[in-house]
């Protein structure tokens, strides 16, 4: 018997237009002899729970980046009407796309994070000025929930700092502000499954910019290849992987961001629901790892159900 399958796609977020690609991606290397689907782009939630009703679904799997498709909300909904999803649950996906909120469980629990100053949209920046000058210039200033990397950019002083958060404010976001670490940018790809949690590659990133931002995240001529790291660094950045997802407590899947100064690492940021676009970094650990796209998509389905 087939599994019924629904899948989410789209949303209202800025991330539209990634989510949308990916399940373009998705559906071409899913397995249509293991599912009938139906996938649904999420306008409001009346309608998703009329279409869950019709279809039944055995699973659900959300593409839906950023909004309400990654902060918890959709997560919720789900659990609370007892229909089963891939990925993590509500309250971890809500704490995983609050920067800030992640940063200080994972401070709490002895895992490198980078030093940096947190602003609510609707307080004056100007008060916390001598904590971002001690930050030492120049710094990278960031969405507290933004996805895909966008809205990120390095200030070089004071007033460019205030100007990006003006420009963040439009979108109706808290503030990040963290001090520029010039290293190594990696990210470690993990998928849990009955046997536990597995890495699956850990790839070294190498932007043509200052940083890894929307642009170079989906620019092909930003270099992505299987980490050339010393082995003990790879073997440190597998260990604070893996105990990062627990902490969090995340299910099935996440991509988590480092970045590597001398001998030292830092988590950047943990991203419960990873880009499946042909463009993302998923995909390309996966296919790195001599996997294939239809056998991950697979094992985190089986794993939810």
């Amino acid at each position: 018997m087939k599994i019924n399958l629904m899948i989410l796609k789209g949303g209202m977020s800025l991330e539209r237009e990634i989510s949308l690609k990916s399940f373009e991606n998705v559906i071409k290397n899913i397995d249509e002899q293991r599912y009938n689907i139906l996938d649904i782009d999420v306008k409001d939630i009346d309608t998703l729970i009329n279409h869950i009703k019709e279809f039944n679904p055995h699973i659900v799997l959300n593409l839906m980046h950023g909004g309400i498709g990654e902060d918890g909300t959709i997560q919720a909904l789900l659990s609370s009407i007892g229909v089963k999803y891939v990925g993590s649950k509500a309250l971890s996906s809500g704490i995983c796309m609050d920067k800030n909120l992640s940063k200080t469980i994972l401070k709490a629990n002895n895992i490198p994070i980078i030093d940096y100053v947190y602003i609510k949209k609707d307080e004056n920046p100007y008060l916390y000025k001598n904590e971002i000058d001690e930050l030492i210039y120049p710094v990278i200033v960031k969405p507290n929930k933004g996805g895909s990397s966008i809205g990120i950019k390095v200030a070089k002083n004071i007033d460019e700092v205030f100007n990006i958060i003006e420009d963040i404010k439009t979108l109706n976001d808290d503030i990040l502000i963290e001090k520029f670490i010039n290293g190594k940018e990696a990210i470690c790809s993990l998928i849990q499954n009955k046997d536990g949690i597995r890495i699956m590659s850990i790839l070294d990133i190498n932007p043509k910019s200052d940083i890894f931002d929307y642009s170079a995240k989906y620019d092909e001529d930003t270099n992505i290849y299987f980490s050339k790291l010393p082995k003990f660094l790879q073997t440190m950045i597998e260990e604070v992987a893996k105990k990062t997802f627990n902490v969090l407590n995340c299910e099935g899947y996440a991509n988590i961001d480092f970045i590597i100064k001398d001998d030292d690492i830092y988590v950047l940021e943990v991203n419960t629901i990873p880009g499946l676009t042909n463009k993302s970094l998923l995909p390309k650990a996966i296919n790195l790892s001599k996997d294939t796209l239809k056998d991950f998509l697979n094992e985190i389905i089986d794993f939810a159900i």
